[in-house]
C-alpha cells in the first residue's frame, strides 16, 4: 500500500466514524451518519464503497481533513516522509485572484525548525503571515486562524491512530482504488467547493463582509 493510498484511507476511516473492523476506536460516540439517497444513481465504486460501510458524506469529511495538510504535517502526525509530488490535493492558501484554488499536492509549510513543538511551529507560521490579507482563510482574524490550525491538528492527531491501524490491517485493495480516485469520486469536488468557500466566503455563505458566516472551516 502506497503512502498516499494509506493516508487517504485512514482519513476516510476518521471521516466515517467506526467501520466494522475499527470498532475499538476510542474517538467516536454514536453519530447519526448520512446514508445514500436510495433514488440517487450510484457509480460502481459508490455501490462497492457503500456496501463496505462508507457513508454518503465521505467526500466532504475527507476534504475537510485534507484541505490544509502540509508535507511537514504528514511527517509529524503520520511518521512518514512524502515527496513534494505526493498527489494529495489541498486548498491553496494564496488568495490572490489569479492563484489556482486547489493544489495537486500537499505543499511544504517551511516551518521554523528553531521551535521544538509543532504547536509553536504552527503559531509562528500564522504570525509570520498575519498582515497578508490575501493569504489563508478569507476574513478570518489572527485568533480565528490560530483556532482553525489547532482544530486541524486535533483531527490529524486522531487520524494518525487510523493510519497506523490501517497500515497493520489494510482495507480491500478495491476500496483503496475507489477512495484514492479523487477525480472521479466526491473528494476533489468537495475540496473545490471548500476552496470556493475559503476564497469567496461572502458569495458562498450569503453573509456580508464582517458578519457571522463569512468564513469557512
Amino acid at each position: 500500500m502506497s503512502l498516499t493510498v494509506a493516508l487517504l484511507v485512514c482519513l476516510s476511516a476518521v471521516a466515517l466514524g467506526r467501520p466494522d473492523h475499527l470498532d475499538d476506536s476510542p474517538f467516536f460516540p454514536d453519530f447519526d451518519w448520512a446514508t445514500p439517497d436510495p433514488e440517487e444513481a450510484l457509480s460502481e465504486c459508490e455501490v462497492f464503497m457503500y456496501g463496505k460501510g462508507m457513508r454518503s458524506n465521505y467526500g466532504m469529511a475527507i476534504a475537510h481533513r485534507l484541505h490544509s495538510l502540509t508535507v511537514e504535517d504528514i511527517e509529524y502526525y503520520f511518521g512518514v516522509s512524502v515527496p513534494e509530488d505526493n498527489g494529495i490535493p489541498t486548498v491553496n492558501m494564496d488568495m490572490r485572484p489569479d492563484a489556482q484554488r486547489v493544489l495537486p499536492n500537499a505543499p511544504l509549510a517551511n516551518y521554523d525548525e528553531g521551535f521544538s513543538s509543532m504547536g509553536l511551529k504552527h503559531l509562528d507560521r500564522i504570525l509570520r503571515h498575519m498582515d497578508e490579507k490575501l493569504r489563508s482563510i478569507k476574513n478570518y482574524h489572527t485568533l480565528e486562524k490560530v483556532a482553525h490550525t489547532f482544530h486541524m491538528s486535533e483531527l490529524w492527531a486522531r487520524a494518525s491512530y487510523y493510519f497506523h491501524l490501517l497500515n497493520a490491517n489494510p482495507m480491500d485493495v478495491s476500496m483503496c482504488g475507489c477512495i484514492t480516485d479523487v477525480s472521479n469520486n466526491d473528494i476533489l469536488p468537495e475540496i473545490e467547493l471548500l476552496a470556493m468557500k475559503i476564497k469567496f466566503p461572502c458569495i458562498t455563505s450569503g453573509a456580508a463582509p464582517g458578519r457571522p458566516g463569512n468564513g469557512a472551516w
